[in-house]
């Protein structure tokens, strides 16, 4: 909770209150980009060690299984829906134009 809420909240505070920290993070655009993926390997790293080293003794294979199939269901009927959607609004062949 407070892991994930505490730096959101102090980036929209600096970002809002502080003018030159806005100019500061657009030169260090990279190393920023760099530094949110880090810690967001971090934060999810750290969720999985706690549940293994908390046990997961009420997990049972068919529960897993049937997430598996829900998911893979899930995915398979918007992936679908995306695939006739844009076959619906776009039935013209795109054409290559050249400037």
């Amino acid at each position: 909770g407070l892991r994930v809420v505490l730096p959101i909240v102090v980036g929209q505070l600096l970002r809002n209150f502080v003018g030159r920290a806005e100019e500061f993070v657009k030169r260090h655009k990279k190393h920023f980009k760099k530094a949110q993926e880090y810690c967001l390997v971090f934060i999810v790293y750290t969720v999985f060690c706690k549940t293994f080293l908390n046990g997961s003794d009420g997990v049972r294979v068919s529960d897993v299984l049937l997430t598996m199939a829900l998911v893979l269901g899930l995915l398979t009927f918007l992936m679908g829906l995306a695939w006739i959607s844009l076959k619906l609004l776009f039935r013209s062949e795109p054409k290559l134009q050249a400037m």
